[in-house]
């Protein structure tokens, strides 16, 4: 019997700002569509979703769960997943992309009652939280997107305490729910090499390291790696490297030979030549654009809005 075709994977990295990296979406161009993506999507960040009107289903690795209006997702940077409405409908999100571990700093993340807890949660939490059994989660995502929108008077101290209290209740339901069983266990043997790039990105490495965080033979974890990424470790390193560069070129001074160096490429050349191939450009081109040059794989550089899927009866996004 043939085994299932692998879902497609996409990475989508948000640049977030290096001060207190929180990123809000929202708007009417988040309503998202009714037919059902072929594409499975995780986030170099933690993703929390509100969802403002209509039902729908998400997809969490190999699993469906549904959801309607009211209903809060905090889905962990290296989980795949997707969304869509139910038939006829265009469901209304608004996204929050953040870093609590920036955000938050040295002091608040020690009030933390479980730090281990904390960074298992931040590489495979995905909650689905209804209005009826966790009626906290709507208000405070809202007020910590007002804050954001309206920056009132010390709106980052205000954020933060939201995040920390956002924090410790989803630790709470972390104690008590075994997350594990909604995802492919495939997917998730392979965080521990995820986290590793996303820490030590900047660095060089043997593909043995990335493998021995997960106990996997090279072999075996090369494979795997492969069959579940849609890529090989070495290219998806350089993914990650070349993302983080590109949030370097916005929000910094340096020129592009000290970026080049600061991500992990010891020569300009090789900088230049793995930028133009991710992102369809050189990193000059980029800088100067004001990031409004954009690759054909769009995929690997975030979304600004809704993922726009073709339906014969669908006028809308």
């Amino acid at each position: 019997m043939a085994r299932p075709k692998q879902p497609v994977l996409e990475y989508r990295s948000y640049e977030l700002p290096a001060d207190f990296p929180l990123l809000v979406l929202t708007g009417d161009q988040w309503h998202i569509s009714p037919v059902p993506s072929k594409r499975l999507h995780f986030h170099n960040s933690l993703e929390i979703g509100l969802c403002h009107s209509e039902e729908g289903t998400m997809v969490l690795g190999e699993q469906k769960a549904p959801f309607q209006s009211g209903y809060v997702t905090c889905i962990a940077r290296n989980v795949p997943h997707t969304t869509w409405s139910n038939p006829g409908k265009h469901s209304l999100w608004s996204y929050l992309y953040l870093d609590p571990e920036v955000i938050l700093g040295r002091s608040f993340l020690s009030q933390l009652p479980d730090l281990q807890a904390f960074n298992r949660m931040l590489s495979s939490c995905h909650f689905m939280l209804s209005p009826e059994q966790h009626p906290w989660a709507a208000p405070i995502v809202k007020s910590i997107m007002e804050e954001f929108a309206q920056k009132p008077l010390g709106y980052k101290s205000c954020i933060r305490g939201q995040v920390l209290i956002l924090i410790i209740y989803l630790l709470r339901i972390e104690s008590q729910t075994n997350t594990v069983s909604l995802l492919d266990k495939n997917l998730l043997s392979l965080s521990p090499a995820l986290d590793y790039i996303h820490e030590h990105y900047m660095q060089s490495f043997p593909l043995e390291i990335l493998a021995d965080t997960c106990h996997m033979s090279p072999t075996h974890f090369r494979r795997l790696f492969h069959e579940q990424m849609g890529t090989n470790p070495l290219s998806f390193l350089h993914q990650v490297r070349i993302l983080e560069s590109c949030t370097l070129l916005r929000a910094s001074e340096k020129n592009i030979a000290e970026i080049a160096v600061q991500v992990g490429y010891a020569s300009l050349s090789c900088f230049n030549q793995h930028f133009q191939r991710v992102m369809g450009c050189t990193p000059s081109v980029w800088r100067k654009s004001g990031a409004e040059v954009r690759p054909s794989l769009i995929s690997h550089t975030g979304w600004m809005r809704a993922e726009i899927l073709e339906d014969p009866g669908d006028t809308q996004t």
